[in-house]
């Protein structure tokens, strides 16, 4: 398609996400003009497809809007708590709100993912300017990057991405060659910024992302399985002594912390949880703070998994809900993915490894299920599962 037929709300919705990238952070402390553009990008940017409009999703948004709104009004929380709770929770549901980019503009959105995570990488290295190229420094001391971009689900997905598809792309002929070398270099600013950040789920997934690769390449085209095999022990060698400080500060980080209070975190929930039938049932509404052991026992208004955070601030009933309605594409995506059996659905195995490693660790993990980048996840998955119905058809 022509890019200078495209919608108007095309426009928006690149240009609000570029914003982002460039001025904004994954979880603001306040809204300031550079969100407030942002937001008005994406309303001006929303259409309603007639695919998206199956009515459990729509009953999760509307008990999203109502019931913990209530509680947190009731329960005196702080407004400003209950915005950054909400705002989020509205994120889940972009496949609802941006369905159109699911037909025709899908390699766009991709695309603009990767930039964005490649930009945040970027704007990592800033705070960490004066250190990084002193591997044995990284990760010592408080946080320089207060914004934790490279926390952010873009930041992984960007890296598997240009591993993915530079990879593929390596195994083309003529000039598909150095767009594929290309690729593979620029996988090396997230993995740098996840680095710097002690990221251990992030690059974590990426050696299980490349390991996998190189299975199924062993399993499907053996030859050039070795050939890359061979490239990466070429690339690694000369720059082990670069690497080794980096493997041993995770190492020590691991030691030190294990799982960060992980299992304590979700104890701190259901005993909140346990206080009675409401918080059981409805929980504590938006806004909802939690003495959290996970960061030292501070009151916060988050926790390190979508499902804990739900059941706090949601409840059992909230949870089920929104869970349901808002999961939905990541189900249909899966099911139909497996479901493909023929060699035209490779591109979309790449392109589901690069999104469902930072999915799960939003949902588990890490509290960016809270940035817009996650609900972009969800848009991607929203995405394949069209693409496999079509396919299908």
């Amino acid at each position: 398609m022509n890019l200078y037929n495209r919608p108007v709300q095309f426009y928006c919705f690149s240009l609000a996400l570029l914003i982002y990238a460039v001025f904004s952070s994954p979880t603001p402390d306040s809204l300031g003009w550079v969100e407030i553009i942002i937001g008005l990008l994406l309303i001006l940017s929303i259409r309603i497809e007639p695919h998206t409009r199956h009515l459990f999703p729509w009953i999760a948004i509307g008990y999203g809007l109502t019931i913990p709104m209530i509680l947190g009004v009731i329960n005196g929380h702080h407004p400003i708590d209950m915005v950054r709770d909400i705002i989020p929770f509205i994120f889940l549901f972009l496949p609802i709100f941006y369905g159109w980019m699911s037909q025709d503009y899908s390699r766009d959105l991709i695309k603009l993912y990767a930039v964005m995570g490649l930009i945040f990488s970027v704007r990592t290295f800033v705070p960490y300017q004066s250190v990084l190229l002193t591997p044995s420094l990284w990760g010592q001391g408080p946080p320089a990057d207060l914004l934790y971009l490279a926390n952010s689900p873009e930041v992984l997905c960007s890296a598997l991405l240009c591993i993915g598809y530079g990879g593929k792309m390596l195994m083309q002929k003529g000039s598909q060659k150095l767009a594929g070398f290309g690729l593979c270099a620029l996988a090396t600013l997230p993995m740098i910024a996840m680095a710097l950040m002690m990221q251990r789920a992030g690059i974590g997934a990426v050696i299980l992302f490349t390991v996998l690769s190189f299975c199924y390449l062993g399993y499907a085209r053996p030859k050039w399985a070795g050939i890359f095999v061979m490239l990466l022990a070429g690339i690694l060698i000369p720059i082990w002594t670069f690497l080794h400080p980096v493997i041993d500060v995770l190492w020590q980080k691991t030691e030190l912390v294990g799982f960060n209070s992980r299992t304590e975190e979700w104890e701190a929930v259901f005993n909140m949880m346990s206080m009675d039938w409401v918080h059981l049932l409805l929980g504590s509404g938006w806004g909802g703070l939690l003495e959290n052991p996970a960061v030292g026992g501070l009151n916060v208004n988050f926790t390190h998994s979508l499902l804990s955070s739900l059941l706090l601030k949601t409840g059992m009933l909230g949870m089920v809900l929104i869970v349901t309605g808002c999961l939905m594409p990541v189900f249909r995506a899966c099911l139909s993915l497996m479901s493909v059996q023929k060699a035209q659905g490779r591109g979309d195995i790449i392109l589901f490894g690069a999104v469902i490693f930072p999915f799960l660790i939003s949902v588990f993990l890490y509290a960016s299920y809270k940035s817009l980048g996650f609900g972009l996840i969800l848009l991607v998955f929203s995405i394949l599962s069209i693409r496999k119905l079509e396919k299908n058809q």
